[in-house]
């Protein structure tokens, strides 16, 4: 059996996205945290907009009242050495 995969850095499936709807978790922010799409490296810039189609399809809800979930900082990766710097003045 083949899988699509629709988060690479997750790993998530379409059977996982549809297995997570089936369960109730039928908005992006219940989804995301439930599968765990959209909260890798790349923060859902790939992803986020595949799911975003198959939730309306499986919702049964036009595309723009599936909104993307809510981005938070960081948005882009930082180095833990950034983070762990001190400003010396």
């Amino acid at each position: 059996m083949s899988k699509t995969i629709l988060c690479l850095c997750r790993d998530v499936t379409v059977q996982d996205v549809r297995r997570a709807v089936a369960e109730g978790y039928d908005d992006m922010e219940t989804l995301k945290r439930f599968t765990g799409a959209c909260t890798g490296p790349c923060q859902g810039k790939t992803c986020v907009d595949g799911i975003r189609q198959l939730l309306a399809d499986l919702t049964g809800r036009p595309l723009d009242e599936v909104p993307a979930p809510p981005r938070r900082p960081p948005v882009t990766p930082v180095r833990l050495g950034t983070l762990a710097a001190r400003d010396e003045d």
